[in-house]
């Protein structure tokens, strides 16, 4: 510790033979040199809680935490929730005229008693950091439904949300946001997800980890920026999976992801830009439900998906998905795939004769990486 009562941060530089007022091989102390301003952004990549530990460095820097252009906190790092309202409460106070970077907030159910009084508080936040032109959302809240003024933010380039309810919006205009992740959001029907997703005129990137009833019966993603879509259904099962659709018209789309064994219809529109694929789906043939080769529209569905994905480059395909293709090639043939060159593919280790089948299908393939994967206990054969 120096004389000013401070724990340093001292990193070794040689200063060069010219510099008439340094020694060689003196130690400078170039953290604490550095601008605020640049420090404030070193600090924006850590969490809110390491960023306190690297303030009590220095008595210099022991309110530089409040002018950190970002928060990010979960409430389980605090013994007492009112004490992590009182923490966020003074974030916010401090240098109210600034611009946030991100705002990120994680939220402990069994931590606050009245969960109404808790949305009230999150909710005044979310107004207070997208009035400052917030440009990273991240919110973890259960039962907490996101206030309306998230969907005119223009400020906003990515929105994450865990655990939300999103109500039906009147409007939605996102000009600047090209991340959406949403992880087991619940929606007010099907068009709150639908507006959202259409009313991101530059979204390059959207995620969507499914909930068990998130109110949403027909999922049509619309985009005409879209370049990256991954899809995982809900991790039930039920009876409301017979007429679970996934609409997909994206004609920028790049790479696709889709992971849902229940989901009953993907139908793909636009498909000329797809370049690569990773396909885990079964259009609802699980636990015990066959292929019908006389459900006309069923094979239809299924003909117009695989001529949707059949000009990407490189692609990987589930064995639920290899088994569905090949009962489907037994009543019709399958479109060739002359683009694929890289194929990554599982098959059940007793249905060996589903891979070659399919491989007549690549004429032009280049790599190939096979494994083989044991067969469910529920088969559909």
């Amino acid at each position: 510790m120096d004389e000013d009562g401070e724990k340093r941060v001292r990193t070794k530089r040689l200063c060069s033979p010219e510099s008439s007022d340094k020694k060689s091989g003196y130690e400078v102390d170039w953290v604490r040199d550095l601008l605020e301003s640049l420090l404030c952004h070193v600090l924006l990549n850590l969490p809110t809680k390491d960023v306190i530990k690297n303030c009590v460095l220095s008595t210099k820097w022991r309110y530089l935490w409040r002018y950190v252009p970002g928060l990010d906190l979960d409430c389980s790092d605090f013994t007492e929730y009112n004490t992590f309202v009182s923490f966020v409460d003074r974030f916010l106070s401090s240098n109210t005229e600034s611009y946030l970077n991100k705002f990120k907030l994680g939220f402990d159910c069994d931590l606050v008693g009245d969960e109404e009084t808790g949305n009230a508080q999150m909710v005044r936040w979310i107004n207070d950091v997208v009035k400052r032109k917030v440009q990273h959302l991240d919110l973890e809240w259960g039962a907490l439904e996101i206030p309306p003024i998230v969907y005119v933010c223009k400020s906003l380039v990515s929105l994450k949300l865990c655990g939300v309810m999103l109500p039906n919006p009147e409007f939605v205009c996102l000009p600047s946001v090209k991340v959406i992740v949403l992880d087991w959001v619940k929606f007010a029907n099907d068009l709150a997800l639908e507006m959202l997703i259409s009313g991101c005129l530059v979204l390059k990137s959207l995620t969507l980890c499914r909930s068990n009833n998130d109110n949403v019966k027909v999922l049509r993603v619309r985009s005409q920026s879209l370049l990256s879509f991954n899809y995982n259904g809900p991790n039930t099962m039920g009876p409301e999976y017979e007429e679970l659709i996934v609409e997909i018209d994206t004609p920028k789309l790049q790479d696709l992801t889709l992971s849902h064994r229940m989901t009953a219809s993907f139908i793909i529109k636009n498909r000329s830009s797809l370049v690569g694929a990773h396909i885990n789906i079964e259009f609802n043939f699980c636990f015990g439900k066959k292929f019908d080769p006389k459900n006309l529209p069923k094979r239809e569905m299924i003909r117009n998906f695989l001529v949707g994905i059949s000009g990407v480059k490189n692609m990987a395909i589930a064995a639920c998905t290899l088994e569905v293709i090949y009962d489907y090639s037994r009543c019709e043939p399958l479109p060739l795939f002359r683009n694929l060159c890289l194929l990554s593919v599982e098959f059940y280790e007793d249905r060996w004769e589903m891979l070659p089948f399919f491989l007549e299908s690549c004429p032009n393939l280049k790599s190939l990486v096979v494994v083989s994967v044991s067969a469910p206990s529920i088969r559909t054969d």
